[in-house]
């Protein structure tokens, strides 16, 4: 299959939060290899007009519906869906999403924010809500933010952020092996950056969290088509189906491009490759029940189950690099 890498959820100018214009994003995504970017302005598809090829860089728009919880990533939507500050019943947005014909993800659903630098947290809090596709496992910004413990540390991890990223958090992933049980209701998964290059003040001076050029080059929602882009419209259709049926893959390409990871089920195996030698698991049903330091593995299937796999490098300790999407037996 061929891969395209892409950043997920990103913010414009379009957002009250963003600053960064259409061509800025388009080529430093471009500088940074990736093949797809997707906007997720608060309340706003206004960049819509910009949505298309811009040279090698496929734009390509959504909304992040942004309440003060229960954050909704929505795609493939007609018109931006609006809802008070307070508002508080997600179902209503995830249907009107659904109605317009496009579907969605729910975003950051641990976001703890910081209260010592004054992040408020944005997490999901109702689990009972039906016909979203999945969530985003992994979070450019609360991964880093979190580490923040006191500001010797916090200026280390801003010099060194990928250093400090832990990948996703361990609650979510337990919520989605919980989930993907009902092999009736499947639940897929994507990164996010969350990204708006907006600058926070501190004794005296700007810090912006994150350059652009930092943010594309971590946390990347791989794609798997059958054949190539066609360098038109119809591309954008082929990066959203990859996404609905969890045709994709979740890195963090900072120390190494997770670009042609393998991951299969081979008559009665399941079968990993990847780029380079990682810590290869891979977990059914919640649990880890197979581990190797390889660039392959081959496991015979043990049972009807969800198998999923994951990567990790081993850069400054064990590095979280690879999250695949399951694998449904």
């Amino acid at each position: 299959m061929i891969h395209y890498s892409g950043a997920i959820h990103i913010h414009s100018f379009y957002s009250f939060d963003g600053s960064k214009k259409i061509d800025y994003l388009t080529k430093t995504a471009k500088k940074c290899g990736l093949d797809y970017i997707i906007i997720n302005d608060h309340f706003s598809i206004e960049a819509k007009k910009y949505e298309g090829w811009h040279d090698d860089v496929l734009v390509i728009v959504g909304e992040e519906i942004s309440p003060r919880y229960n954050h909704y990533l929505a795609f493939n939507i007609k018109e931006p869906i609006a809802v008070d500050r307070d508002y508080n019943n997600p179902q209503t947005y995830i249907d009107e999403v659904n109605k317009q014909g496009g579907f969605g993800f729910i975003a950051h659903p641990d976001h703890a924010g910081n209260k010592k630098f004054g992040v408020k947290d944005y997490r999901w809090s109702d689990w009972k809500v039906k016909g979203y596709t999945g969530f985003c496992i992994w979070d450019l910004q609360n991964d880093w933010q979190i580490t923040l413990k006191g500001y010797p540390s916090a200026l280390l991890s801003y010099l060194f952020p990928a250093r400090y990223l832990r990948g996703p958090k361990k609650e979510t992933l337990k919520r989605w092996d919980e989930l993907n049980q009902n092999q009736a209701d499947k639940k897929y998964a994507i990164g996010e950056i969350d990204n708006h290059e907006s600058a926070r003040r501190y004794f005296g001076l700007n810090f912006y969290i994150f350059p652009f050029e930092f943010a594309f080059r971590t946390i990347r929602t791989h794609i798997l088509l059958n054949e190539p882009f066609s360098k038109d419209n119809s591309d954008i259709i082929k990066v959203y189906n990859a996404i609905k049926n969890g045709n994709t893959y979740i890195s963090n390409d900072f120390y190494h491009n997770a670009k042609g990871f393998e991951f299969y089920k081979e008559n009665n195996h399941i079968k990993v490759k990847t780029p380079v030698k990682s810590v290869i698991r891979i977990i059914k049903n919640g649990k880890n029940i197979s581990e190797v330091f390889s660039d392959t593995m081959n496991i015979e299937i043990s049972g009807k189950g969800c198998y999923r796999c994951e990567c990790y490098l081993k850069k400054y300790g064990l590095r979280p690099w690879i999250f695949s999407n399951p694998i449904f037996v």
